[in-house]
């Protein structure tokens, strides 16, 4: 038996076929498994790296929340609560009555100022009445002074007169002391018209400060009236902004006070706080784009631009902050909060459920 078929590797003959004919079995290996894999190797290759590169031109966290204005309603007065106007988690426009309070009390107060400004302007009329005859008499008095002096001028020019014709004996002595005590009664009149003029002045004065004073009660009392109904505009608490109302805790019957928690209100604009790596930063500026996603809200992105950077990490703003002036030291990576605005057009919070305290994923694009 020919040695060469009995090797089971090996072809057998074929008849009349010298052994020489043989093929190397080493030809048949496989070839274009082998460049196709190297093939594989080039594409996976330049995904790799079209990723890297691609992944270079962003940066990119997890650990990010949503935030929004939280504005808590609490009441101004005491009073008992006679309605509540919402329910928990309902949306509300700015201005919209919330809660009303019990006006009565508050009523009967403005009623009470509106009758105390009605008698200071009462008074006011009165006083300007007064002021109005003391001006009088002041002008009485001051023409009979001008009279009286007239009267006086002509008594003092008989006297003198009579006083000539006595030294010249063409007169007798009692016509002197006529002309003597007529004088002497006309300078008296005229020292008593002097005097009522200055009580008429005086009057005046006191009366013209007794209009200050009713002014000062008319103000007063405007005043009052304002502030009570202050006092019934407050017994209606109304949103201060367009949002959802949370936390509801206003109950009817309930007898509240100033600054007691009756509600909240979540303003409805959002943004997003994205706590990136102190290594990331160097790599971020405001105005970049940015691309959101929110975990409650699954299948859309949101594009958002950054705003703004913390002036301190969050550890720096923590309860108790970090000191690092000790022996045993270990540096970790702090965070800093990045303040990112949701563009115009990308989210609606009352339709697309954008809530703050939600978790976010932010990829910021940092291509220039």
């Amino acid at each position: 038996m020919n040695t060469l078929t009995a090797n089971p590797h090996l072809p057998a003959l074929a008849p009349g076929r010298p052994a020489t004919e043989i093929k190397n079995p080493a030809r048949h290996l496989p070839w274009r498994k082998i460049l196709a894999g190297a093939a594989l190797f080039v594409v996976a290759g330049s995904a790799i790296g079209s990723y890297l590169h691609y992944s270079a031109g962003f940066e990119s966290t997890d650990d990010s929340y949503l935030e929004a204005d939280v504005h808590p309603i609490s009441p101004r007065i005491n009073g008992t609560i006679a309605r509540v106007l919402v329910d928990d988690n309902a949306h509300v426009e700015a201005g919209q009555p919330l809660v009303e309070i019990d006006p009565a009390d508050l009523s009967l107060a403005v009623r009470s100022a509106e009758g105390d400004l009605a008698q200071a302007q009462a008074n006011e009329i009165e006083v300007k009445a007064q002021i109005a005859r003391a001006q009088a008499d002041v002008d009485t008095a001051t023409a009979r002074i001008a009279q009286n002096a007239a009267e006086l001028t002509l008594a003092e020019l008989d006297f003198h007169r009579t006083e000539a014709l006595v030294h010249s004996d063409a007169a007798s002595a009692q016509s002197l002391d006529v002309s003597r005590a007529a004088f002497n009664a006309a300078q008296a009149a005229q020292q008593s018209l002097v005097s009522a003029h200055a009580s008429a002045v005086a009057g005046l004065a006191s009366a013209q400060a007794q209009l200050a004073v009713a002014l000062a009660q008319i103000q007063k009392a405007g005043a009052a009236l304002e502030t009570a109904k202050l006092q019934v505009d407050y017994t209606i608490i109304r949103a201060p902004s367009a949002g959802r109302v949370a936390k509801k805790s206003a109950e009817v019957g309930q007898r509240i006070q100033p600054g007691q928690p009756l509600l909240a209100i979540v303003s409805d604009q959002v943004w997003v706080v994205a706590n990136f790596k102190e290594s990331q930063l160097a790599r971020l500026q405001p105005g970049e784009k940015a691309e959101i996603s929110v975990d409650a809200v699954k299948g859309r992105v949101f594009t958002g631009v950054v705003q703004s950077f913390s002036p301190g990490t969050g550890a720096k703003f923590s309860l108790l902050p970090p000191d690092n002036a000790t022996g045993n030291f270990t540096k970790i990576v702090q965070r800093v909060p990045v303040k990112i605005l949701f563009a115009d057009d990308s989210a609606d919070a009352s339709t697309a459920r954008l809530s703050p305290g939600l978790s976010a994923n932010v990829k910021v694009s940092v291509r220039r």
